[in-house]
């Protein structure tokens, strides 16, 4: 298990002028990085062509704020709870009217031709209620991206309910959880870290070796969940058996 918090998270050039905060590394291996950035009121900002690395695919989940992005020549308004996807080479600049939080996760595998060619636009109020809401056990699951998307990893806004304790091992993928809000633990067997997302601002649990882990929620927490490969978008928990639940 790795943790890190967003304020003891190092700053890193994603976008051309404002630093952004490395919550997930290159260096974790676990097939994707993710980042934290904030654009000032009235400021406007490309991410750099170089940002996504080896990764053949870019996403961009808006946390607050709200204001425009620019995609592959196409415009829309971005405001919390806004994802914008796309190929690793595709233009995407955010013009923002307010204060603007951005989590951004660079991920895939293979070449950028296999990636989906087109940019997607879709916010969270689009999946409530739908095949992508998905009860996983303890919360809602809202699949943002799953396999069938075709930017080679998964993204969820995973909300946790509160007073639950849910014992997990995923098997078949890697798993980054950044939680932005909520409050409790995480417990595995060799230790334990708190879900601080007040004095720390944020932070990630990544689960770098399939680690077997119990998520214990006190307040209820909404976090934003990354799988590589990606997941089929169905899957839920049962926590009725002996063993911690996987996907």
């Amino acid at each position: 298990m790795i943790v890190r918090t967003f304020k003891a998270a190092g700053d890193v050039p994603v976008f051309r002028y404002a630093a952004s905060r490395e919550i997930v590394a290159r260096t974790d291996q676990v097939g994707h990085a993710v980042f934290d950035t904030t654009l000032a009121p009235g400021t406007s900002d490309t991410v750099a062509r170089d940002a996504p690395g080896e990764f053949p695919a870019q996403a961009h989940f808006c946390l607050s704020g709200n204001g425009m992005v620019t995609v592959g020549g196409r415009s829309a308004i971005v405001e919390a709870d806004t994802l914008v996807a796309a190929r690793a080479g595709t233009d995407i600049t955010f013009h923002a009217e307010t204060e603007l939080r951005i989590c951004t996760i660079f991920g895939g595998e293979g070449p950028e031709e296999e990636i989906r060619a087109d940019p997607l636009v879709r916010r969270v109020a689009e999946t409530v209620g739908t095949g992508r809401d998905v009860f996983w056990g303890n919360g809602q699951s809202r699949r943002l991206l799953v396999r069938d998307d075709g930017f080679g990893f998964a993204l969820c806004q995973t909300l946790g309910n509160a007073n639950t304790d849910s014992p997990l091992q995923y098997r078949h993928h890697f798993e980054s959880c950044y939680y932005v809000s909520g409050s409790g633990e995480y417990v595995w067997e060799s230790g334990s870290h708190p879900i601080d997302t007040n004095g720390a601002g944020a932070t990630v649990f990544i689960m770098n070796r399939n680690d077997a882990h119990r998520m214990v929620v006190r307040d209820p927490s909404v976090c934003l969940s990354v799988f590589s490969p990606p997941i089929e978008g169905h899957e839920a928990h049962d926590f009725t058996g002996k063993s911690p639940s996987s996907y």
